[in-house]
């Protein structure tokens, strides 16, 4: 979790997207908020904004089908770059995951997927097209992703599902409030998983959140409501970790803000 370079390649974190109930209202925010540029393509019908920070990409921006009561809230999904997708998506159902969206073409770019966990945690699978070179170093720094963590309540079934899936295996790290589970790829951490247990988490549903680094922590925190945007958890820090704060959207989308000590 600390400043370093963010893990790449099969089995790591690829891509972060905002599927938000108002695109309108949530551009502008992280603009103003983590210096990003937004550039505009048409994708069939709909508009998607692609995030960057100078010649980086970052992440996108797709507004939510409108689905009458079942539409869902805004949020940030993660993607896992595997190197088969249509065999990671089979694995994946076999595990016990809900299957959302079947492997889909991007025309020029690769496939995706969507599957739940089987705690209910969305999560994005990535196939890219054509020869790739899967050490090409992921973007770091202010405004860029720079940590996943799965929050949820099924731990054990979790830890299960994802280490079979990717070929993860889990390491546990106590913590005052707990344990806190590491996900390794050999000796490189490339997510966490926090449990959910206690009244304060009543009502938040499990999930895949992203940490979004900044220089600044407690000064990008008080910017947040001046933004259209709320602030969940205030400037804490983790002991020799880092400092962090949980944010939302002005649509409601979460996210972490992070600076780690190093």
């Amino acid at each position: 979790m600390a400043d370093k370079p963010v893990p790449t390649g099969f089995g790591a974190f690829c891509w972060s997207q905002l599927n938000a109930s108002d695109a309108a209202a949530c551009e502008p925010f992280y603009c103003s908020l983590l210096g990003w540029s937004a550039t505009h393509e048409d994708m069939g019908g709909t508009t998607m904004s692609l995030f960057t920070r100078g010649k980086d990409q970052i992440g996108t921006l797709m507004q939510i089908p409108p689905q009458g009561a079942e539409t869902p809230g805004s949020h940030w999904m993660g993607y896992v770059w595997v190197e088969d997708l249509d065999a990671a998506f089979v694995k994946a159902k076999a595990l016990g995951a809900t299957p959302y969206v079947p492997p889909t073409p991007i025309p020029g770019v690769g496939r995706f997927a969507v599957i739940g966990d089987p705690g209910g945690a969305i999560l994005g699978i990535y196939e890219q097209d054509g020869p790739v070179d899967p050490t090409t170093p992921m973007p770091t720094g202010h405004g860029a992703f720079s940590w996943y963590e799965l929050t949820t309540r099924a731990v054990a079934p979790c830890i299960a599902f994802y280490t079979a899936l990717f070929g993860w295996t889990s390491q546990d790290w106590p913590m005052d409030f707990g344990t806190y589970t590491l996900f390794l790829r050999g000796e490189e951490a490339v997510a966490g998983l926090m449990p959910m247990a206690g009244p304060e988490w009543e009502g938040v549903p499990n999930h895949w959140m992203p940490y979004v680094g900044v220089t600044d922590v407690d000064e990008r925190f008080a910017a947040v409501p001046g933004l259209g945007g709320t602030g969940c958890v205030p400037p804490t820090d983790i002991p020799e970790v880092g400092r962090f704060a949980v944010v939302t959207d002005p649509t409601g989308g979460t996210f972490t803000l992070f600076k780690g000590l190093v």
